[in-house]
């Protein structure tokens, strides 16, 4: 319909391959048809379970509100057929993903992304704040899930579920994307049409999310949003347009829709300064995809030493950089979107800082004092000598280093969020 058309153009995002419309129809017809398993009721009417039979919350054939376990399973299930469009995509590893994505909620339960004022803009969703808040609960979520994991399969698990939060992948953006996208889904087969503008207007910005993840699948979103779309007008027949303008209007006030230039930005500073935190604000603020060059070293540390301590990520910079000088940097921009604004967490050398000019990178310096330096580290259980691994080259190479910006955090998220938003704004 006409009325649907600026609603459905919020989805989309230029200069990508896509599949065709009729594949991409194809396969949320699949998603939808994978529902019907949560209508089937495991040992309903059986022998010895009569009694939970007859509880109320029981309704077989019906859609009930998800728990984890199938919310897992249906992104597992969509991430397995779909990762076939996309053949830059390790579809097993995906799958892998999808299997860990919300397996820290057995620990911090499941969080609420609306909130109270029904467009995220105080929850992890959209809130700066909320965001570091729940990254923080999930690392101490981590620990103690590992805790509970026999030693020899730690390392492992430990990479799988860290690649599954931060999206720093194909693999970890795709399943992003395809939790979103099974997120949209649910929200169509359970809502049946019956859906207010405010809770449309949040779940298209939400289901934006995951096209900023992986804009190949926009047509799979655009999709569910049609269908969703037609099963309102189904409903409200004539006040469909003046549904589709309130919604349209609750978009314009809690968001801008414009897309922001693509940019690149680099991030240098000490060990614990946040530069993780301010790529976090970048992705916020500007859409900016995390690249870390620190990702592929720390699972060589895992896997030899068993840990990710600076004195174990140290030895591994000085042995591979012989190899090549930006030898992490350079296999971390491998997996890095071409089309779309990037943040490299961290550079570390002279060599690193070169190539980052040379391919017209925004360099932002982040400093913190030592003192609150070395508490969020150990916070973070980090083992860190500033009298040794301090004096790493890694650590003091670009000391002197010339940069666009540079950011102090001294731990007021609410300050820091305003410098970064207002780099944001700065004409690269």
């Amino acid at each position: 319909m006409k009325e649907f058309d600026q609603l459905l153009g919020y989805l989309k995002f230029d200069g990508v391959d896509l599949p065709s419309k009729s594949d991409a129809r194809t396969d949320v017809n699949l998603i939808y048809r994978m529902f019907e398993l949560e209508k089937i009721v495991r040992f309903f009417g059986q022998r010895y379970w009569e009694e939970e039979s007859l509880e109320d919350s029981v309704q077989p054939g019906a859609l009930q509100l998800e728990n984890v376990a199938a919310h897992t399973f249906q992104v597992a299930s969509s991430a397995q057929h779909l990762a076939q469009h996309f053949p830059k995509v390790n579809r097993e590893r995906a799958i892998e993903l999808a299997l860990v994505h919300d397996e820290l909620e057995v620990i911090t339960g499941d969080k609420d992304p609306v909130g109270p004022d029904g467009q995220g803009l105080d929850t992890h969703a959209f809130n700066a704040q909320r965001r570091i808040d729940k990254e923080l609960e999930e690392r101490s979520a981590l620990e103690e899930l590992l805790s509970e994991m026999r030693p020899s399969m730690r390392a492992d698990h430990r990479i799988l579920v860290e690649e599954s939060t931060r999206g720093e992948t194909i693999e970890s953006r795709f399943l992003k994307s395809v939790d979103k996208l099974q997120a949209l889904a649910f929200v169509r087969l359970k809502k049946v049409g019956n859906i207010s503008p405010d809770h449309a207007a949040f779940t298209i910005r939400y289901s934006k999310l995951g096209v900023d993840y992986f804009p190949e699948l926009q047509m799979h979103f655009i999709c569910v949003l049609e269908d969703l779309l037609n099963d309102v007008h189904s409903i409200l027949k004539h006040s469909t347009s003046s549904f589709c303008d309130a919604t349209l209007e609750r978009l314009s006030n809690v968001a801008p829709t414009n897309r922001p230039s693509i940019r690149r930005f680099a991030l240098i500073g000490k060990s614990g300064v946040g530069k993780s935190t301010v790529a976090m604000l970048l992705k916020l603020h500007y859409g900016a995809h995390r690249v870390s060059t620190g990702q592929i070293c720390r699972k060589i540390a895992h896997l030899l030493f068993g840990n990710e301590a600076k004195e174990s990520t140290q030895r591994i910079d000085d042995a591979l950089t012989q190899i090549d000088p930006s030898i992490f940097l350079n296999a971390a921009l491998l997996s890095a979107p071409i089309d779309q604004s990037i943040c490299v967490d961290s550079l570390r050398f002279k060599s690193d800082m070169a190539k980052a000019r040379q391919s017209g990178f925004t360099i932002v310096r982040i400093v913190a004092a030592e003192s609150t330096r070395l508490q969020r580290l150990s916070d973070r259980g980090q083992e860190f000598d500033p009298a040794v691994e301090g004096l790493h080259r890694s650590e003091t190479e670009l000391d002197q280093a010339q940069v666009d910006h540079t950011i102090t955090n001294d731990g007021n998220i609410a300050a820091l969020e305003t410098v970064v938003s207002k780099l944001c704004l700065d004409d690269p």
